[in-house]
């Protein structure tokens, strides 16, 4: 059953490996088969357990059932969740399936309704098979049941090893470009139940200092900041694509001249919940588990929202999604923030997308109105949504846009002309000429092209500030991040008090800053054009992107001033972000 799920999901996700050969892929399901044994061997050694209590072969045939048809079904959820968000489900993933959050898995089952019949069909098809197979007699051998359960321990622990096989073993076993397809993912769910923030062990004694961040200057500055984050807004969908596509951002493409342009910019995670800490607050997510999801996030951190209302700023947030949402109104509040307005806010129910909550048009246009009766200084946080699956627009614009070459696309296009009549809403207004407006997105997600698919492609997006009449536009060319955008925002208003911060300011003349990453248990950096990663089991990768933009050849070895000045700059990131992560 795990191998057929193996299969199915490189099927389904094949164009995601920038490079697999046959050889490779059967390293791969050869260590998987090792992982499925684990929870095979568990969850067998607790129904003849039960059996011996309950001496009910009916009790145990139904357990085994369910134990299948949940298998069948996360099985298939993963392989259609890694397609949009390059990674496997966690434990975190369950978070966004509460009440307060808008994923609505029926959505999902009727857009995906052939992988709903193969999981139906599956399931029975096994579970038929399991009821003729449990019900014959057979006399045991107790002697050969032991041995038996004794080597299968032994395989399931890994050997005479000292800490038992687990999922991030994969790295010393397998090519980073093939290592995610071990994955066993009901094992990996349960790795990552509640998970603390705890540093990798290759880290071992590694230490560098914790220095604070001066932004101070004579004059402090006060402009109203406007943060936009735009929903699954990856790079490969805008005119910052280098070409090598159709773009669909007609307008964004337009202030790219017009502002301080970052054309290397980096999320730091993979989803929504993770972009918040980043963008918000400079904490990327550098561990398995989301910042948002963690105690950490019951604490109080260095924000945007805290440090500027010390400067005398008002703050708030917009999201047209139920307030609960991924947690993000918890967490914004506990760090500052004043206003969260979400869906209950929003006057108009009927511009509901009956999905994740209000169409971006009229949504920003509410958000237009709501920011001129704001006290000035003002500092506001946006939070795009439309272009999030299922990506439903009005039915009025159904034909107002092209279909693209995917899904998304056409749902990107509506979302950018919501910006662009935001922004000309916003243009009339009395405090625009004060205003910078900074517009990123939270992450990618499906792309065309494998230079979009690599380990640090994946993560590029737009990141852009833009003011008429307090920005000279420029283009930045050196690496930035979202963990950038806190300390951007300090350097310029010059905030008068010593801050660790993870980021570096955008304005600062320094070429030698870099993103870290974690990615499907690899930790790694991006720094000018080079990709450097290191899985935590010691595997390593190193890419030039300037001379192969697939990431198809590893330079590991070949290159050993550059791979210990990554490791080093890539163990620094770590050790600050584990320090400032776990700080009391």
């Amino acid at each position: 059953m795990f191998f057929a799920l193996r299969i199915l999901f490189v099927l389904i996700n094949g164009s995601t490996f920038t490079k697999i050969d046959f050889n490779l892929l059967f390293d791969a399901f050869l260590f998987g088969f090792r992982l499925d044994l684990i929870p095979t061997f568990y969850v067998i050694t607790a129904l003849y357990l039960i059996y011996q209590i309950f001496k009910s072969k009916s009790v145990v045939t139904g357990l085994l059932s369910i134990f299948v048809f949940t298998i069948i079904f996360i099985g298939l959820i993963d392989a259609l969740y890694f397609k949009f968000l390059k990674e496997h489900i966690g434990f975190s993933f369950f978070h966004q399936l509460d009440s307060d959050n808008n994923i609505s898995l029926w959505k999902y089952v009727t857009d995906y309704w052939y992988m709903a019949i193969l999981g139906i069909v599956s399931t029975t098809a096994v579970t038929i098979w399991l009821r003729q197979s449990l019900h014959k007699t057979q006399k045991t051998n107790w002697v050969s049941l032991g041995i038996s359960i004794a080597l299968v321990f032994l395989v399931v622990r890994g050997g005479f090893r000292l800490k038992p096989l687990r999922t991030a073993d994969s790295g010393s076993y397998l090519s980073s470009s093939t290592h995610v397809v071990s994955y066993n993912v009901p094992f990996y769910i349960f790795e990552s139940w509640q998970n603390p923030i705890t540093k990798p062990e290759f880290l071992g004694s590694f230490e560098t200092p914790i220095a604070s961040s001066k932004f101070a200057k004579d004059t402090m500055l006060t402009p109203n900041i406007v943060i936009i984050v735009l929903e699954s807004f990856g790079k490969e969908y805008t005119g910052l694509n280098r070409g090598m596509t159709h773009t669909f951002t007609p307008f964004l493409n337009s202030l790219f001249s017009k502002s301080i342009c970052c054309h290397n910019a980096y999320a730091n995670g993979l989803k929504s919940v993770d972009a918040v800490p980043a963008i918000f607050s400079g904490l990327p997510k550098l561990s398995s588990t989301a910042i948002i999801h963690s105690p950490r996030s019951s604490k109080q951190v260095p924000s945007v929202f805290n440090c500027l209302k010390e400067l005398g700023y008002s703050s708030s947030f917009f999201h047209g999604a139920n307030n609960e949402t991924m947690g993000f109104r918890s967490y914004l509040l506990t760090n500052g923030l004043d206003q969260y307005y979400g869906l209950d806010q929003y006057p108009n129910k009927e511009d509901n997308d009956g999905d994740w909550g209000v169409f971006d048009e009229p949504y920003l246009q509410h958000i237009a109105g709501q920011l001129s009766s704001q006290k000035q200084p003002f500092i506001s946080g946006i939070f795009t949504l439309s272009s999030h699956h299922p990506y439903t627009i009005p039915t009025e614009f159904n034909d107002s846009f092209s279909e693209g070459n995917i899904p998304i696309h056409k749902s990107i296009q509506y979302t950018d002309m919501a910006l662009k009549k935001f922004m000309e809403s916003c243009e009339g207004s009395d405090w625009f000429d004060n205003t910078i407006f900074i517009i990123t997105a939270d992450h990618s997600a499906e792309n065309l092209l494998h230079a979009y698919r690599t380990p640090s492609g994946k993560f590029e997006i737009p990141l852009i500030l833009y003011s008429p009449k307090l920005l000279k536009p420029q283009a930045v060319r050196k690496t930035v991040g979202q963990i950038d955008i806190l300390p951007t925002i300090l350097d310029y208003v010059g905030y008068p008090k010593n801050i660790t911060v993870l980021g570096n300011s955008i304005f600062e003349r320094n070429t030698n800053q870099f993103v870290a990453h974690f990615d499907n248990n690899t930790y790694h950096i991006t720094k000018n054009n080079w990709s450097y990663g290191v899985h935590l089991t010691d595997d390593a990768f190193l890419f030039n992107k300037t001379q192969d933009i697939n990431c198809l050849t590893n330079l590991t070895s070949k290159f050993p001033q550059m791979e210990e000045a990554l490791d080093s700059n890539l163990k620094q990131a770590l050790y600050k972000y584990f320090y400032l992560a776990n700080e009391e």
